[in-house]
């Protein structure tokens, strides 16, 4: 069997890839694609200690089928590295231009952090984290607001999960109120999609 040393290179290969792709993205994740677009007369601004304000637009597949962009705060700190702060509103669009999605930097807009938008450009349903605890533990609960397609500010169901840092802690629920005080009743659970018309 001469084969063995590239099956055995490529199982290291694949393991590597599984491990290095389950692995948590960590919080900064998105500072080295703000670096990459920052040009020549930027840097010279922020070696002179000047803080840059620009609207940062960067494809985000290999097929530029759509970009994110959004008002973003550069300084330098006084180790010399580069701080990013996005702020304001965000926007995902397609390649035409319409918009898919938008997004508030948690820290200044926390109750609404993600919306995404039906090709009509009507709301499809709102995300948002809420800090809560969870037998004597801080967690983060995430609310999914599913809106209906007849009536987009009319709430069809909301769900709920819960985790601690990348690891759910507890089962999802579905509601039909944001407190999660009126629960869905398991029989309903699987016609979820008929409450959204």
């Amino acid at each position: 069997m001469d084969n063995w040393p590239t099956i055995v290179a490529i199982v290291i290969a694949l393991s590597g890839g599984v491990f290095l792709l389950s692995r948590p993205l960590p919080v900064d994740y998105k500072n080295g694609e703000y670096r990459r677009h920052l040009t020549k007369v930027e840097k010279a601004a922020l070696q002179r200690g000047e803080v840059v304000e620009k609207t940062h637009k960067a494809y985000q597949t290999v097929w530029k089928s759509y970009y994110d962009q959004g008002p973003l705060r550069i300084a330098l700190d006084r180790s010399g590295k580069y701080t990013f702060t996005p702020h304001g509103r965000w926007q995902r669009l397609t390649k035409q231009g319409r918009l898919e999605a938008d997004s508030y930097p948690k820290a200044v807009y926390p109750e609404a952090s993600w919306r995404q938008y039906l090709a009509n450009g009507q709301l499809d349903f709102a995300m948002y984290d809420l800090p809560t605890v969870f037998e004597g533990d801080s967690i983060v609960e995430t609310r999914i607001v599913q809106f209906r397609y007849s009536n987009p500010l009319d709430t069809a169901y909301v769900q709920h999960m819960f985790s601690k840092g990348n690891k759910e802690v507890t089962p999802s629920t579905f509601s039909f109120d944001g407190a999660g005080r009126k629960l869905i009743p398991q029989e309903q659970m699987n016609n979820l999609l008929d409450l959204k018309r």
